[in-house]
């Protein structure tokens, strides 16, 4: 019985797991891989990887991936807390792209090839 259970989850697994080599040109939507990480001292570590539609802003990517909390502002929704871990005080979530700190909120950058995002809490 045991060993039909395992069997079967791992049909179940693979079942849901495959991916279609190729796909029709017709009914395909382009993809970029985003590449997440998230860091803040002892509070959280994570790193994701995910496959999103070209021409998806940043702020809309990283939602896919982990519960964000923002703050709406005149220049667009400020990032304030990422997976329950809140930037509080003199600390704020920095955005760096492909290793750059950037000069634009997470809504502004656009996802229009392969990706690396970081997001690092730090003080000012």
């Amino acid at each position: 019985m045991r060993l039909n259970l395992k069997i079967l989850a791992i049909f179940l697994i693979g079942l849901f797991s495959f991916q279609p080599l190729s796909v029709s040109a017709d009914n395909s939507i382009e993809k970029v891989q985003l590449s997440l990480a998230i860091t803040s001292a002892d509070h959280i570590n994570l790193t994701a990887v995910k496959q999103v539609e070209t021409g998806i802003n940043a702020y809309d990517a990283i939602r896919q991936l982990i519960v964000v909390g923002v703050k709406d502002t005149s220049f667009g929704p400020q990032i304030m807390s990422l997976g329950g871990v809140e930037a509080v005080g003199n600390t704020y979530w920095a955005l760096y792209v492909n290793g750059t700190m950037s000069m634009v909120g997470a809504h502004d950058v656009i996802l229009s090839e392969d990706t690396f995002i970081r997001l690092n809490m730090e003080a000012f």
